[in-house]
């Protein structure tokens, strides 16, 4: 029964409706309409029954029926003022007809006075209340004039008038008390629900920190404290007084254990970056034979020391990759070392290239295996099939790593296993992602040959020193950095103002600095020398590892940026690859006359101010990308962002998240008050959080 009422009382109501008020006026309309009808039905049957029948009486009542059911009826179909208008002047019509025709002299006319409070409280239009009342006042006072029904009484009394009046204001009153209360009601319903939002989410994150914790620090413990161990006994067993050779396989072995520990913590903070959606990729074009070649190189001796057969295997040449370089050297890193913790003695293990449908990476080795139980979970994070082995290795956050990198360049991952046999991880990387075009080759570290490894010539070329400026303010940085750069001219700065004050007396092949130093940082370094056209190439050193950082550095047109620990042979080749860059560029402008080195110049310019209008053109629109841009020019994507980099110094997506920064931040300071959704809004954003997230990284507590 009570689901029929409340089906009866709802009629109308639609999901566009959200006000409380409006959903109670809606029922209480409808319950106003069935309380009419069942009077009119009870009254009609009780003039039916009378004899001689009522006509006029039943006339009335039928055709107010009538009425009323099209009132409600209009009123359903959502033209709610044109319904609730039509009640409240059939509700005047109803007690002037009775009063003045059908029982005249019974003082009928005062249920007019109920007529004005009925519309207040169905509608807030003031047209129809004033309406109303005024209709229902004239029809109470006047029609006595003519019919004098009742001699005795003067409906043009100031108190009958007053009275009308009276129960008019009290309930404008009660109505406004009545209003005020569902706001505020709604008010504290809308907190209550977005507590219990905040609450449900907050448990969940507290579950999933408990979570965290519980398998994260168990499995972290285990797995740093070998390094460590390690670390510790190799220290305290080497001779201060011994020779080098007596120490290099301590120092060596030190040396192991740093980076092992290194790249665990790499790892947590690159899984700190996937949960806290700062997680990106910035994909190249990437030679992929010289690519894998490396990382055979890298795992070949740890192969070898094993006894584990270790082969490269590729049917398939002068294939490139769009991929982020760094990030999918973490996961073949990953499998590979899967592949060396886990496969035994006079095991196997493969790298095999083919081309099928799409690029096929298998990645193959003759271990332990997974059971069939645990295949389906080991991509899961803190995951960790049992074994003897990772009961005492392992994080359990290495191929949810892996997994996590490949999903955000939308290649595949799968995974077959047969338990003491074999295990093949295979990577899809689509057709889409591949080229086979030939393409330069990357510098590598390493180059695979004849099954030996050999080093690249990092010495410099000439016979002459070049000469280089390093700018670091630690001391012992600064002598360790000239023991390794013995074959270049060096000369010393503490920090940013004491090298500007060297550069406006001396010039240098190549300037090396840090990030954060006092007096002058690196940032306002590298801006002041571009500032002075300095050409310079400049290389920043830094332990500041974040990407925030290295893209202030990127966006200033610096030609190499270097993680501190670093390996020397990779900043030797860097001031090589710098040093030859800029003397091949250096050679050919040389060769230029004036007017060509101005008209390569004009190019730059004209380049620069036609990118920076159709940026700043499409700014507002959140589907523009670097792909509209290419359009545009009539350029290939890959030739927008080689000459955007070569001119600019910063890739076409890093100009335009650039500008969106640069325009959001010009708009909070003409209106401190909008709101960060109109902002984002503004500027082609629909993530309004995550856009004042990266803002406020980039300009700090100024905005």
């Amino acid at each position: 029964m009570k689901n029929w009422y409340d089906l009866l009382v709802s009629l109308g109501i639609r999901n566009t409706i959200q006000s409380n008020s409006e959903i109670k006026r809606i029922k209480l309309f409808n319950t106003f309409c069935y309380c009419w009808y069942a009077t009119a039905v009870i009254l009609l049957l009780n003039y039916l029954t009378k004899s001689p029948l009522l006509y006029l009486n039943i006339l009335v009542h039928f055709l107010q029926l009538i009425v009323i059911i099209l009132s409600q009826y209009i009123h359903t179909k959502g033209h709610y003022e044109i319904g609730r208008f039509m009640f409240a002047l059939m509700l005047i019509v109803n007690s002037f007809v009775f009063g003045n025709f059908i029982k005249k002299g019974q003082l009928l006319e005062f249920y007019l006075i109920l007529a004005p409070a009925v519309s207040l409280v169905l509608t807030d239009n003031k047209k129809i209340n004033y309406s109303i009342f005024t209709v229902a006042l004239l029809c109470f006072t006047i029609p006595n004039h003519f019919f004098e029904h009742y001699p005795t009484i003067d409906f043009y009394s100031p108190g009958l008038v007053c009275l009308f009046f009276l129960f008019y204001i009290l309930t404008n009153y009660f109505k406004k008390q009545n209003n005020q209360i569902e706001k505020l009601l709604e008010l504290e319903r809308d907190k209550v629900i977005a507590d219990k939002i905040i609450l449900e989410e907050q448990r969940n994150k507290l579950d999933q920190l408990n979570e965290f914790k519980s398998h994260f620090f168990v499995n972290f413990s285990h797995e740093i404290r070998t390094p460590l161990t390690l670390i510790q006994g190799n220290v305290s067993r080497i001779n201060l007084k011994g020779s080098l050779e007596e120490n290099q396989g301590k120092i060596e072995n030190i040396n192991n254990q740093v980076a092992q520990i290194q790249n665990i913590i790499n790892n947590i903070i690159d899984l700190s970056k996937i949960d806290s959606n700062e997680f990106t990729i910035t994909c190249t074009k990437v030679a992929l034979q010289p690519f894998l070649e490396k990382h055979y190189a890298e795992f070949a001796t740890l192969f070898q020391k094993k006894e584990i057969q270790f082969d490269l295997i590729m049917t398939v040449s002068n294939i490139a990759v769009f991929m982020d370089e760094d990030l999918m050297s973490k996961s073949i890193n990953n499998l590979l070392s899967n592949a060396l913790k886990f496969t035994p003695k006079k095991g196997r293990v493969a790298i095999e290239v083919t081309l099928e449908k799409d690029l096929i990476l298998k990645i193959k080795d003759t271990g332990i295996g997974i059971p069939a139980s645990d295949v389906d979970k080991v991509f899961e994070r803190f995951f960790q099939s049992k074994n003897d082995i990772t009961k005492s290795q392992g994080s359990g956050i290495g191929l949810s790593f892996t997994q996590s990198i490949l999903e955000a360049h939308h290649f595949d991952i799968s995974l077959s296993s047969i338990p003491n046999e074999e295990t093949i991880f295979t990577i899809t990387i689509p057709k889409k992602a591949i080229e086979h075009s030939p393409i330069v080759l990357k510098t590598s570290n390493t180059v695979v040959g004849n099954n030996r490894l050999h080093k690249i010539q990092t010495q410099p070329s000439k016979t002459t020193k070049r000469s280089i400026l390093i700018v670091e303010d630690n001391e012992q940085m600064r002598h360790y950095l000239k023991e390794v750069l013995e074959d270049y001219h060096i000369t010393e700065a503490e920090n940013g103002q004491e090298a500007l004050e060297i550069l406006q007396q001396h010039s240098f092949d190549i300037i090396i600095t840090d990030y954060m130093m006092p007096v002058l940082d690196g940032e306002g370094l590298v801006l002041q020398i571009k500032e002075q056209e300095l050409k310079t190439p400049i290389i920043v050193l830094t332990a500041r590892s974040d990407q925030e950082g290295k893209l202030n550095m990127l966006r200033l047109g610096i030609d190499g940026y270097l993680n501190k620990p670093f390996v020397e042979e990779e900043l030797l080749l860097m001031i090589q690859k710098s040093l030859q860059s800029f003397d091949t560029l250096h050679t050919f402008v040389t060769t230029l006359d004036a007017e060509e080195r101005e008209s390569l110049t004009v190019f730059a310019s004209k380049f620069n101010v036609e990118l920076n209008e159709l940026i700043y053109t499409y700014l507002h629109s959140h589907t523009f990308g670097v792909e509209d841009i290419a359009l545009h020019m009539n350029i290939s994507k890959s030739t927008l962002n080689r000459k955007t980099k070569a001119i600019l110094g910063q890739t076409t997506q890093e100009l335009i998240m650039e500008a969106r920064f640069q325009k959001a931040k010009a708009l909070l300071m003409e209106n401190p008050h909008a709101t960060k959704k109109e902002i984002a809004a503004s500027v082609g954003i629909t993530n309004a959080t995550y856009f004042f997230s990266k803002l406020k990284e980039r300009f700090g507590t100024s905005v």
